[in-house]
C-alpha cells in the first residue's frame, strides 16, 4: 500500500515577516479550514498516512493544533509527526502545562528555525525580535526532553557564509540537533526578492565543499546533488508521487514549493479526498530533459529536483539549475562522504533537502 508524508500547514497566522517566505501569498489570500476538516481527513485517509510534518504558518499559535496532533497521536499512534517552528511554540508550551503534555507525547521531531548565528541578524531577518531567543528556548528544551531536533535554514549566499555556517554548526553541537538546509527556490513575484536570495552555483558548492571538509554531510537527499555529489545512485523526489503539501485552505499540492493556483485547484481535504486516489499526473513520470542524453547520471538523477526545474523555467523539459554542465563543469571525480544510516528524519522521503551534523 503506498503511504504518504504530508508537509501540513493547519493555518496561515505567523508572528514573522520574512521576506524569503515561500508561502506568504498563499496565506494572505486563504482562509484556514477547521479542525473537522482535519480529523475527517485523517479518519478517512489515516492508512495512507506515514507521517505528517506540520509548517507554513506557526501552527502552535492556535489552540486547535494541540487539540488535533493529540487526536492522532491518541486514534492513530502508528502516523509520526513532525513540527517545524520558528521557536514559538517554546512559548505555548512552557506557559501551559496542558500544552505541553501533549506536544510531549504528540510529536516525535520538531524542527527549529535559525538561519543566522547572531541574534540581531537572524532577529532582522525573521522580522521579529524574539526570534533568536525563541529558536534557543526551543532548542534547549527538545535537549532536556530527548526529542529528535533540528536547525533548519534557508541556503543562499549569505546564510553560506563559513562563519554563519561554523556558527550555526556550533548551536547544533551545544543543542544535540542536526543541520538542515534548504536550498531557496524564487518562489516571490517580486523579482528583487529572488534575485537576492537565490543562491548561486559557485556558492553552494563552495559551501558543500567547506562542510565535507570541516564538519559532516549526513545525507544530501535531493536528486540532483546526492546522485551526483555521494555515492548514492538512486535519490529520488518524492514530490507529487509519495510526498504531498496540504495548504490552509484545505488544497492538496505535489510540493511544499509549487503552492500557486497552477497547482492547488484539483484536490481539497474539504470534499471527503480518497487519499489514494490523489495523482499528479506531470510527477508520476517526467520526461528526462534532452539536454541529459548520454549522461551517465541520466537514469538516477532524471533532470535533478521537480520543482527548481519548474520555478527556474517553468517546465521539465530545463536540468536542473545547479547541474554542474550548466556552469561549465565536469562531474566531481570525488564525491562527498555521507554517514546516513536508516532513515534520518520525516523530511529525508519528504522534500529535497540537505542533511548536515558537528563532528565529535
Amino acid at each position: 500500500m503506498k503511504k504518504y508524508n504530508i508537509g501540513w500547514g493547519l493555518t496561515n497566522a505567523c508572528n514573522m515577516n520574512c521576506q524569503f517566505c515561500y508561502s506568504k501569498g498563499t496565506r494572505v489570500s486563504t482562509t484556514d479550514t477547521k479542525i473537522e476538516d482535519w480529523k475527517n481527513f485523517v479518519d478517512k485517509n489515516h492508512q495512507y498516512i506515514d507521517s505528517i510534518n506540520y509548517g507554513t504558518g506557526e501552527n502552535s499559535i492556535i489552540d486547535s493544533f494541540f487539540e488535533f496532533i493529540w487526536y492522532v497521536r491518541k486514534n492513530y499512534p502508528e502516523i509520526k509527526q513532525a513540527l517545524t517552528t520558528n521557536g514559538y511554540t517554546y512559548d505555548r508550551v512552557s506557559k501551559n502545562k496542558e500544552f505541553y503534555d501533549i506536544f510531549i507525547k504528540s510529536i516525535d521531531e520538531v524542527d527549529v528555525s535559525l538561519d543566522f548565528y547572531k541574534k540581531e541578524r537572524h532577529n532582522e531577518f525573521r522580522g521579529q525580535p524574539n526570534a533568536y531567543e525563541w529558536a534557543l528556548n526551543m532548542l534547549q528544551l527538545l535537549k532536556d526532553t530527548n526529542k529528535l531536533s533540528t536547525i533548519v535554514f534557508v541556503g543562499f549566499d549569505e546564510t553560506l557564509n563559513e562563519d554563519n555556517l561554523d556558527g550555526l554548526f556550533k548551536i547544533a553541537k551545544k543543542y544535540d540537533a542536526i543541520l538542515r538546509m534548504n536550498i531557496y527556490r524564487p518562489v516571490s513575484k517580486d523579482k528583487s526578492i529572488n534575485d537576492r536570495f537565490i543562491c548561486s552555483y559557485e556558492k553552494l558548492k563552495k559551501a558543500l565543499e567547506y562542510i565535507n571538509k570541516k564538519h559532516e554531510i549526513i545525507n544530501l537527499s535531493d536528486a540532483l546533488l546526492g546522485n551526483i555529489f555521494t555515492n548514492s545512485t538512486n535519490i529520488k523526489d518524492m514530490s507529487g508521487t509519495n510526498s504531498i503539501r496540504i495548504l490552509p485552505n484545505g488544497d492538496i499540492c505535489p510540493s511544499t514549493y509549487l503552492i500557486d493556483e497552477n497547482y492547488r485547484n484539483k484536490y481539497n481535504i474539504k470534499n471527503n479526498i480518497d487519499l489514494s486516489r490523489v495523482v499528479f499526473e506531470d510527477f508520476e513520470s517526467p520526461a528526462i530533459p534532452k539536454a541529459c542524453e548520454g549522461c551517465k547520471y541520466a537514469k538516477s538523477c532524471k533532470g535533478g529536483v521537480f520543482d527548481r526545474r519548474i520555478l527556474w523555467y517553468g517546465t521539465f523539459e530545463e536540468r536542473d539549475p545547479y547541474c554542474p554542465l550548466r556552469h561549465n563543469e565536469q562531474f566531481p571525480e570525488e564525491k562527498f562522504a555521507v554517514t546516513k544510516t536508516g532513515r534520518i528524519s520525516v523530511h529525508d522521503d519528504y522534500l529535497p533537502t540537505l542533511f548536515f551534523k558537528s563532528k565529535g
